[in-house]
């Protein structure tokens, strides 16, 4: 991934996919890569995330490795280091009332000058109230959102991620098949990505057990060249497994992914002693 895509501050990612196709868990390791790398604190306004601890509880399983569960490694002092982590690094946004996007991004502001968050995952767009002014058009009201979204992570020095589904995708009556989601399919308007700094589609191929990430677009050059990155999910630890992808018709579909970059290691920094 880090071949085609790398990623800086003051910029917003859009990212899409089909319902079911791991657009939050991805996202969650991309952030938490992000944050491991750059001590980049984390943000998340994600409703559908909902007890806190049910995602807190994906985050300790991506950090460690492990399952969250007796038995399958992971031990008291694993555990303790993770909520310390995620204690000091992640940060939730949990309105009461209608979720506006003025209201959340006013808590983003909070979290940055409280915890120094650079990094807010707003996760589904859908899931915020909208309020648009009245005669205003769907397209109009898109632009202007996307405009305060790009002026917050410039002001404030963020990389904000924004989760936005697609429109239904119908299949091909022929061949059956569903076309590939692009940007430019996303509900709404085509500033999904034409206002886009990252434009991001997840696609899982259930079929050969792999999940595509295509950077369909990097608006500067000098950030990555754009393309797609193959990876198997691991549903025991949550983690994105970089691999190969065969596209022999030969091969079996459940044996085209290969050269698995199996990866169970805990990613916890280690504690300094003084």
């Amino acid at each position: 991934m880090d071949k085609i895509c790398t990623y800086e501050r003051r910029r917003n990612i859009i990212v899409t996919g089909t319902p079911g196709a791991g657009k939050s868990e991805w996202v969650d390791e991309l952030v938490l890569r992000l944050c491991l790398r750059h001590q980049w604190k984390i943000g998340f306004f994600s409703p559908e995330n909902i007890p806190i601890v049910y995602h807190l509880r994906k985050l300790i399983e991506k950090l460690t490795g492990h399952r969250f569960q007796n038995g399958c490694g992971m031990t008291e002092g694993l555990l303790a280091r993770s909520e310390e982590f995620l204690a000091e690094n992640v940060s939730h946004i949990s309105l009461k009332g209608n979720a506006t996007p003025d209201r959340v991004l006013a808590k983003a502001r909070e979290l940055v000058v409280r915890r120094g968050c650079r990094i807010f995952v707003f996760d589904p767009l859908n899931r915020f109230d909208h309020e648009p002014a009245p005669g205003q058009t769907e397209t109009q009201y898109i632009s202007n959102l996307l405009n305060k979204f790009t002026e917050f992570a410039t002001q404030y020095n963020c990389l904000l991620i924004l989760v936005a589904h697609p429109r239904k995708m119908n299949r091909n009556p022929t061949t059956g098949a569903t076309p590939r989601v692009e940007m430019y399919d996303i509900n709404g308007s085509a500033d999904f990505y034409n206002k886009a700094d990252y434009g991001i589609v997840v696609e899982r191929d259930k079929e050969i057990g792999i999940t595509r990430v295509y950077v369909d677009k990097v608006k500067f050059k000098h950030l990555g060249v754009g393309g797609v990155a193959t990876f198997v999910y691991d549903p025991v630890n949550g983690r994105y497994l970089p691999c190969e992808e065969s596209h022999d018709p030969a091969v079996p579909p459940e044996q085209r992914a290969r050269n698995t970059v199996y990866d169970s290691s805990c990613w916890l920094p280690e504690k300094e002693l003084f």
